[in-house]
C-alpha cells in the first residue's frame, strides 16, 4: 500500500513552478536555461539570472554525471516562510549513491583528481542559501535565492506556468549551450568592468579629497600655531601690564587711605562717601590686577621652586613619552642616553624638564635630517658636583653673529641672504625663559654651534646629590615612588590593583574621593595616580583641574581609568589636561587581544614614570 503524502510534499506542491527530469546529457542544461528563464520572471537582475543559472547548471550536472540521474524542482515560497521576503526554491535530487566526504568538501580539505566538490563550493557562493542532504540512497540539494526588495510582486504560479508553458526551449547540443554561457559570462564581464570603472572614479575623487583634507590641516596647525605665539604675546602682555599697575594702583589706595584718616584736615559727609567709592574700586581693581598677575605666572611657568629627588632615567622616560608623538619627521630620530651609572637629582624636576622641553623643541624644528640626541654627564667641579643635560642636533646650526640675539627676548634668526623674514616661526621666548628657570635652579645654560654643523644646548645645574645624601635621597625617592588609586568603586580599585601588581613593585595607595586624594597628595607626593572619572561630590576631571592649577602637582603624572563611554569633545577636554585615558576592565572580561592593549597601556604609563621594574627583575 502506497504511503501518504507527507505535509511538507503537500506544501511543496502548491509552490511548485516547474519540474525538469534529468535523465539525458542535455538535461542540466535545459535546467540551466529553465533556471535563468525563471530568474528573469521573477524581476532578477541579469547578474543574479546568471549566477542562479550556474549554480542549478553545477548540481544538476553532478546529479546527472554522479547521481544516475534525478529532478530539478523549481518552487516560489511566499515571504515568511524562509525571509521577510519572498523567495526562490530549486530542490535538486538524486538517486545516486551519496556524498561521502561532504563536511571535508564544506570545509575546503578535500581534494579529487575529478574536481568533485568544486562545484558545490562554487554553488554556495552564487545564492544566498545551499542546503545539501545526501545519504547512501540519493541526495537532496536546496538553493534559496531571496527575491530582489525592489522588484515586483512576484507573478501568481498559473501566470509563470502559462509563460513557460508558451515557451519550451529547444533541444540544444552541448557546445550550443556552452556558448550561450559564454556569451551570458561576457555580458556579465562587461557590466563588473563598468562598475570598476566607476570604482576608479571614485577613487580618484576620494584622493582629491584628501589632498584637500591635508591642505586643511596645514592651515590649522599653521592657524594653531599662530594662536600659540598670541598666547605666548599675552602672556608677557599681561604681565607687564598688571606690573606697571600695580604701582599707581597702590598709590591710589594709599592717598584714599590718607585722605580717610583725615592726615589734612577733616572731609564732609559727601567728600569722605566719595573718597570711599574711590577707596573701595581701587581695591577692587588691585584684586583684578592681582588675579591677571598670579594667572600670567602660571602660564609663564613662573612658579616657585619645588626641590624633590628624581632619577635621570625617570625624567628621560617622561619626555621621551611626551615627544614620541610630536616626532613626526621621519628623517630625524630622538635619542635619548641615558647614563650607565644611576644619576639622581635633587632638584625643580617640572622645572628641569621644561628647559629640556625647549632645547628638544628647537632641536627637533631646526633638524630636517640626521639625529637629536639627549644626554646626561656628571661634572666633577672644584667645590662641588654638578651635571650637565645636552640636547645636541645634526640641524642648520646658528652663525656666530647671531649667538647674542637668540638669547634675547623676541630674538629671532633671519634666513641668509633674504629679506629678513624668520627661519622658522616662533616667539623668540624659549631660550630666555629656559635662562631664567635655569637661574632659579642655581644654574646656567649655554651652547655651542656653527653653520651646517649643528648645534648642542646644554643646561648645567648644582644638583647631582653628594655621597653623604645619596643615602638620604634614594631613602626619599623610595617613599615617593608609589602610586595613587583614587575611585570609590571598592570592586574596581581591587581589580586595578591587581592589574597593577603584576606590572611593578611599587606600593600603591587608595583613596574613595578627591578630597581624600588632595590630603593624601599634600602629605605625601606620588610618582602616579589612577584616578576614576565619575566620583561622589568632586569629579576626576575637577580634581585633574584642581592638580595642574597647583604648582606644585602641575607635571604629575595622572592616567584617566574610566568605564564610561567618552565623547571626541569629552576627550579633547581631559587631553588638554595632559591626562593618559586607560578604560577599565568591563565586568565581563577582555577579549585576549583587548586585554593585552590594556596591559601595555599600563605598561606605558609606568615607563614613562620609571616604575614599570617587574620584567627588570623578572630578567636578573
Amino acid at each position: 500500500m502506497p504511503k501518504p503524502a507527507s505535509k511538507s510534499s503537500s506544501s511543496d506542491a502548491k509552490r511548485s513552478i516547474l519540474k525538469v527530469g534529468l535523465t539525458l546529457e542535455t538535461d542540466f542544461l535545459l535546467a540551466r536555461q529553465r533556471a535563468k528563464q525563471i530568474a528573469a520572471l521573477l524581476g532578477f537582475e541579469l547578474q543574479d539570472q546568471t549566477r542562479i543559472a550556474t549554480a542549478v547548471s553545477e548540481i544538476a550536472r553532478n546529479a546527472w554525471e554522479y547521481g544516475n540521474g534525478g529532478q530539478v524542482d523549481f518552487l516560489l515560497d511566499p515571504s515568511g516562510s524562509h525571509a521577510s521576503v519572498p523567495a526562490l526554491r530549486i530542490v535538486i535530487t538524486d538517486r545516486g549513491p551519496g556524498i561521502p566526504n561532504l563536511e571535508e568538501i564544506w570545509s575546503g580539505g578535500y581534494q579529487s583528481s575529478t574536481g568533485m566538490g568544486i562545484g558545490l563550493l562554487g554553488a554556495r557562493r552564487l545564492i544566498d542559501e545551499l542546503d545539501v542532504t545526501s545519504s547512501p540512497v540519493g541526495t537532496r540539494a536546496t538553493l534559496i535565492k531571496l527575491l530582489p526588495r525592489n522588484a515586483p510582486p512576484p507573478p501568481t504560479l498559473a501566470d509563470l506556468a502559462t509563460v513557460l508553458a508558451s515557451t519550451v526551449p529547444g533541444a540544444k547540443t552541448a557546445s550550443i549551450a556552452l556558448q550561450d554561457q559564454n556569451q551570458e559570462l561576457l555580458a556579465l564581464l562587461g557590466d563588473l568592468r563598468a562598475r570598476e570603472s566607476e570604482l576608479r572614479a571614485l577613487n580618484s575623487e576620494l584622493e582629491d579629497t584628501n589632498r584637500g583634507v591635508l591642505v586643511l590641516y596645514a592651515e590649522i596647525a599653521d592657524k594653531a600655531q599662530a594662536v600659540q605665539q598670541a598666547s605666548e604675546m599675552k602672556t608677557r602682555f599681561l604681565s607687564g601690564v598688571t606690573h606697571e599697575l600695580r604701582t599707581p594702583l597702590n598709590s591710589i589706595v594709599s592717598l584714599a587711605r590718607l585722605m580717610l584718616g583725615h592726615s589734612d584736615g577733616p572731609l564732609n559727609p559727601e567728600q569722605e562717601k566719595q573718597v570711599n567709592f574711590i577707596l573701595r574700586s581701587a581695591q577692587n581693581l588691585t584684586e583684578m590686577v592681582n588675579d591677571l598677575l598670579d594667572l600670567a605666572k602660571i602660564e609663564a611657568g613662573k612658579s616657585s621652586t619645588v626641590i624633590s629627588t628624581f632619577s635621570v632615567e625617570s625624567l628621560f622616560a617622561g619626555l621621551r613619552g611626551m615627544f614620541r608623538p610630536l616626532a613626526t619627521n621621519p628623517n630625524v630620530k630622538l635619542v635619548f642616553k641615558v647614563p650607565d651609572q644611576p644619576l639622581e637629582l635633587l632638584s625643580d624636576e617640572g622645572k628641569l624638564s621644561q628647559i629640556l622641553r625647549n632645547f628638544i623643541s628647537n632641536a627637533l624644528k631646526f633638524t630636517e635630517q640626521g639625529t637629536v640626541t639627549v644626554t646626561a654627564t656628571p661634572l666633577e667641579g672644584p667645590d662641588s658636583r654638578e651635571i650637565r643635560f645636552s640636547v645636541a642636533d645634526t640641524g642648520i646650526g646658528i652663525a656666530p653673529e647671531h649667538h647674542d640675539v637668540v638669547m634675547q627676548e623676541w630674538g629671532q634668526v633671519s634666513l641668509p641672504n633674504s629679506d629678513g623674514a624668520p627661519l622658522a616661526k616662533g616667539s623668540g621666548l624659549g631660550l630666555p625663559l629656559s635662562s631664567s628657570l635655569a637661574e632659579l635652579l642655581n644654574g646656567s645654560i649655554g651652547f655651542t654651534s656653527s653653520p651646517g654643523l649643528g648645534s648642542t644646548f646644554y643646561v648645567t645645574l648644582p644638583a647631582l646629590a653628594q655621597s653623604g645624601e645619596t643615602a638620604l635621597a634614594s631613602e626619599t625617592a623610595a617613599e615617593e615612588e608609589y602610586i595613587l588609586i583614587v575611585d570609590d568603586d571598592e570592586v574596581a580599585r581591587y581589580v586595578l590593583r591587581r592589574q597593577l601588581g603584576t606590572l611593578t613593585s611599587a606600593p600603591i595607595e587608595e583613596v574613595t574621593s578627591g578630597i581624600e586624594a588632595l590630603a593624601s597628595i599634600a602629605r605625601h607626593l606620588p610618582r602616579l595616580v589612577f584616578l576614576d572619572l565619575v566620583m561622589p561630590g568632586m569629579l576626576g576631571s575637577d580634581l585633574a583641574r584642581e592638580l595642574r592649577a597647583n604648582p606644585a602637582t602641575a607635571n604629575l603624572s595622572i592616567v584617566l581609568h574610566t568605564s564610561k563611554i567618552l565623547t571626541a569633545e569629552e576627550l579633547r577636554s581631559l587631553h588638554a589636561l595632559d591626562l593618559i585615558v586607560i578604560g577599565k576592565r568591563p565586568t565581563g572580561g577582555f577579549t585576549p587581544e583587548a586585554d593585552d592593549t590594556q596591559r601595555a597601556e599600563m605598561e606605558r604609563a609606568l615607563l614613562e614614570v620609571g616604575l614599570s621594574n617587574l620584567h627588570l627583575e623578572r630578567a636578573r
